[in-house]
């Protein structure tokens, strides 16, 4: 699967994403920066709700560069990748499920964030596993 042989079309592909990601990663933080800047002295209204939100609109350009990244892949990649998407929405929706027991016996509530950092955590592991691990049995 993640041999060294790369098609042509593979390397353009792949520099495409990373171009698009990696503009869409630059805006975002200068976005996510500057709105912090701004916002912090303001008192809480409407105008600083909406300055807080605005890096989600660059976040918007990354997520729209990995669709079209996927749109690019082959098939097997495209459900290999898919694949383990679902197992680490699993792993986190079961982490999810059983720590809403403990937040019912005064555990904190966590943020949306750590539910991200879960999820994101879990696709890296999954991938790391799957590619050194289990495709080399």
């Amino acid at each position: 699967m993640f041999n060294n042989e790369y098609s042509k079309k593979d390397k353009v592909n792949a520099k495409k994403y990373g171009n698009e990601l990696g503009i869409s990663i630059v805006i975002y933080m200068v976005v996510l920066f500057g709105s912090i800047y701004i916002a912090k002295p303001m008192e809480n209204s409407l105008l600083r709700t909406l300055i807080v939100l605005t890096p989600t609109i660059p976040a918007l350009g990354a997520f729209w560069a990995i669709i079209r990244h996927f749109q690019r892949m082959d098939e097997y990649m495209r459900v290999w990748l898919l694949e383990v998407i679902a197992l680490a929405g699993g792993i986190t929706a079961f982490f999810s499920f059983s720590y809403g027991f403990l937040e019912g016996m005064d555990y904190p509530k966590l943020s949306g964030f750590v539910i991200y950092v879960i999820f994101m955590g879990s696709w890296g592991l999954i991938t790391l596993l799957r590619k050194y691990v289990l495709e080399r049995e």
